[in-house]
């Protein structure tokens, strides 16, 4: 299965790849006082719903900056800051080049999250980060089978979903609004409370959250 032949027709917007967030100066150098996000009804959230704070994420499971920072420095995030409570995590998909690859990961992603729940998008997006050598080739089918198996998916339902132009158009959507409302053209980037960040390193970005939690008084 070729994934240009399997994919509908959509004319992707595509971003680049690379520490979007460190390569700009207009972004919060301090955490910002209360939370100002919209959450959309086509969001994938991760944590507590009504967590104080929270931290958008916009990414593309093409990226290998992307696939880095969600090795090095989510898993700390998550255990500190989302499964506390304290953190929601809101992830946008904004897809960098090979743009039909990007689309049709987090397709199949939101496909496992409909069949079995939003844990499932995350599970799987972490997935496509981490075999990311593995299925971003010519012929992806066997590498992504065994990745949506994991939310219980087989061949067929891959290649249905696949199909599915409606979260095409959800992905392509996310990707315009990032360009219209923060001005992002690469990623990884990040939206703390509805303020643009400036990624330093993994401690700055911490400490960041840390005074968003406190701010909110959490």
């Amino acid at each position: 299965m070729k994934l240009r032949a399997a994919l509908i027709a959509l004319p992707f917007l595509v971003a680049a790849c690379g520490n979007a967030s460190s390569q700009t100066d207009n972004g919060a150098a301090t955490a910002p006082a209360g939370d100002k996000t919209e959450i959309l009804a086509t969001d994938m959230v991760l944590g507590d719903p009504n967590a104080p704070v929270t931290l958008i994420e916009y990414a593309s499971v093409t990226c290998p900056h992307c696939a880095v920072f969600n090795e090095q420095v989510m898993p700390d995030v998550k255990e500190k800051f989302i499964a506390t409570g304290k953190i929601k995590l809101v992830f946008r998909e904004f897809p960098t080049a090979p743009a039909n690859f990007a689309v049709a990961g987090s397709v199949l992603a939101r496909c496992a999250a409909e069949k079995s729940g939003p844990e499932a998008y995350f599970l799987i997006t972490d997935a496509l980060f981490r075999g990311q050598h593995n299925w971003i080739k010519e012929n992806p089918t066997s590498e992504l089978v065994k990745i949506v198996s994991q939310a219980g998916m087989d061949e067929a339902a891959l290649k249905t979903c696949l199909q599915r132009q409606d979260f095409a158009n959800i992905i392509n959507e996310n990707a315009k609004g990032a360009m219209e409302k923060y001005n992002i053209s690469g990623t990884p980037q990040f939206i703390l409370n509805g303020e643009k960040m400036v990624y330093k390193s993994k401690e700055d970005f911490e400490q960041l959250l840390a005074d968003a939690v406190e701010k909110a008084g959490a």
